[in-house]
């Protein structure tokens, strides 16, 4: 007789419950250590105008390096899923907590936003704690009946994802101007503000600009709703960026609007150029606040670019293309998201030609 089945019942087969439980947790915990990255790396690098000395120089590359792996492993998560999991609903509710991981940076700059406008006294590192804490209690609380009573993945709606193409087309515009005129700050803020200024006439003007916050508004539902229904589906890595990185720009367009709008505009009553962008007067890497950014600009622009190459391989697929030669196509578009984003946030953090 084997030595297991001479054990008692309950001991002659390890628990399995929790391994799932505590798979899905680590992309959830690794980002309660976010905001401790920038933290570390707004002091390694001290105050504007201040040397930073080679230990901090190393300290807060580490850091930055740090600060961008945490999307990432969402993302890995969210490709993985969590394989010895038997329970369909658990399965989605862990994907759809790697899919918010990678949305981490995003989300946390909203947050910093929301604690300034109801004037929290608690710090946001708190907050940010308290926030994704309840992500794993949704994560343990998946009710143990949902193994019988799961219900099958929703599955995306075909009008809602042609809607959500075409009215990209608006937004697309202007993605395209705002991008270009970020590459202009290389010679300069005031080159910068002249090209925004001329841009600002048709998408601030009484017609340009209610269209362009509605086609983002429905940019932002529209993408929600197909994010959340294929997370139930486990992707491949293609798809999976596709839905990973429409979630990141829902979140960011929110986010980005109510900085705008309700903080600069409203709350603050200060112009939203150059200087409200880039954190001045002590900048994006010496502002302990504003610190954040870095991660929140550089996976914006990154993303976007990823996003309509993703939904450009989409198209060329549903419409007969060599799947390889659409792969090609997707990494040789991502690869230049990358670029264009280093470029732009080194003309972001004070970089001139």
């Amino acid at each position: 007789m084997a030595y297991s089945e001479r054990l008692p019942g309950n001991l002659a087969k390890p628990d399995v419950r929790h391994r799932p439980l505590l798979r899905a947790a680590i992309p959830v915990i690794y980002t309660l250590f976010y905001p401790g990255f920038i933290d570390i790396f707004n002091y390694s690098v001290g105050d504007a105008g201040s040397a930073v000395l080679l230990s901090g120089g190393v300290t807060a590359a580490l850091m930055l390096i740090l600060m961008f792996s945490v999307p990432l492993t969402g993302f890995v998560f969210a490709v993985r899923g969590v394989a010895s999991s038997h329970c369909p609903l658990f399965e989605t509710r862990a994907r759809r907590m790697a899919y918010a991981v990678v949305a981490a940076p995003t989300m946390y700059c909203m947050v910093g936003v929301i604690q300034i406008l109801v004037s929290s006294p608690i710090p946001d590192q708190v907050t940010w704690g308290a926030l994704w804490c309840l992500g794993l209690l949704w994560l343990w609380t998946t009710p143990e009946e949902a193994r019988q009573l799961a219900k099958a993945p929703a599955h995306p709606l075909p009008w809602l994802r042609v809607a959500h193409g075409i009215s990209a087309l608006i937004v697309l515009i202007y993605i395209a101007f705002h991008l270009t005129n970020h590459l202009f700050a290389l010679s300069g803020q005031d080159a910068h503000a002249t090209v925004m200024e001329m841009g600002r006439k048709v998408y601030r003007s009484p017609i340009g600009e209610p269209i362009l916050v509605a086609a983002m508004l429905f940019q932002t539902i529209s993408g929600l709703i197909l994010a959340w229904r294929w997370s139930s589906h486990r992707l491949d890595f293609y798809k999976t960026f596709q839905v990973a990185s429409g979630f990141f720009l829902s979140i960011y367009i929110l986010g980005h609007m109510n900085s705008v709008f309700v903080l600069a505009r409203l709350y603050f009553g200060i112009p939203t150029g150059w200087d409200f962008a880039t954190g001045a007067p002590n900048g994006l890497i010496h502002d302990w606040w504003s610190a954040r950014l870095i991660p929140h600009y550089a996976l914006a622009v990154f993303l976007v670019i990823g996003h309509l190459f993703s939904g450009l391989r989409v198209v060329m697929l549903a419409h007969g293309g060599h799947q390889p030669f659409a792969n090609r196509i997707w990494w040789l578009g991502t690869a230049g998201g990358a670029l264009l984003s280093t470029v732009i946030m080194l003309a972001m953090c004070g970089l001139r030609l």
